[in-house]
């Protein structure tokens, strides 16, 4: 009689075992089976940023981000764990089977800072999850203007201003004086260059600009002019007595 009540309970129990298995299987095929509600399904195949409606280029790594898995035709996940600073991922695509994955930072569910983990590409047949055939990121780069000073000058990216004694700008342009200040004049398009102040000397005269005149040969033809006329009056006399 007790061997008689065993079997239909072992009965029973191998019956829910089995039901619960089916159950669970299920639901994991039913799980398996759905999108990745981070991500944008998007038909095709696309190889640029721009081609994805996403902004900046295509990112290298290591140099702009860290990743791990992503093997092309490999793997079926890929793990974007950091970003290099001064980088900002505008988007990631994760190409398999007849479509893509667009997944971008900050939507749908994605976090807005890494590690962005188990992206994929889109379901094959609404079914099966397909070995990625490509993948890229998508960001801009963020560059900065440096301004450094160093004794007592500045440098900046438009202009640079330098000063020794003592300086003055305007408009852009800067002026060096020093205790020997130098002067210039112009008249009529000649300009005369000279040395002015306490360091002045006979010598700095000498060196002023050669303006192209020169009256000696106006004090020679004077003195020629001066010499024929006593030759000619000598001559009248000498007439006259004769």
């Amino acid at each position: 009689m007790t061997l008689m009540r065993g079997r239909p309970l072992r009965a029973v129990f191998t019956v829910a075992v089995l039901a619960l298995g089916v159950v669970l299987g299920g639901v994991a095929t039913a799980q398996a089976a759905s999108e990745d509600p981070r991500a944008a399904v998007k038909e095709g195949n696309v190889t640029t940023c721009e081609g994805a409606g996403l902004a900046g280029d295509i990112l290298s790594a290591p140099a702009d981000y860290t990743y791990t898995r992503g093997k092309d035709n490999v793997d079926q996940y890929v793990d974007i764990l950091t970003v290099t600073p001064g980088i900002t991922v505008t988007g990631i695509v994760v190409k398999g089977g007849d479509a893509y994955n667009l997944y971008v930072p900050g939507e749908q569910g994605l976090a807005a800072t890494p590690p962005w983990t188990a992206l994929r590409s889109p379901l094959v047949a609404g079914k099966n999850i397909p070995q990625i055939s490509h993948w890229f990121v998508c960001g801009t780069k963020t560059t900065t203007t440096t301004i450094a000073r160093s004794g007592g000058s500045t440098t900046t990216t438009a202009t640079s201003e330098t000063s020794t004694a003592k300086s003055s700008s305007s408009g852009g342009v800067t002026t060096t004086s020093s205790p020997a200040a130098s002067s210039s004049s112009s008249a009529a398009g000649v300009v005369v260059t000279g040395t002015t102040g306490p360091g002045a000397t006979a010598a700095n005269a000498s060196k002023l600009a050669y303006t192209g005149f020169n009256s000696g040969w106006l004090v020679g033809l004077g003195a020629a002019l001066l010499l024929g006329g006593a030759a000619l009056l000598f001559l009248v006399r000498m007439r006259r007595k004769a």
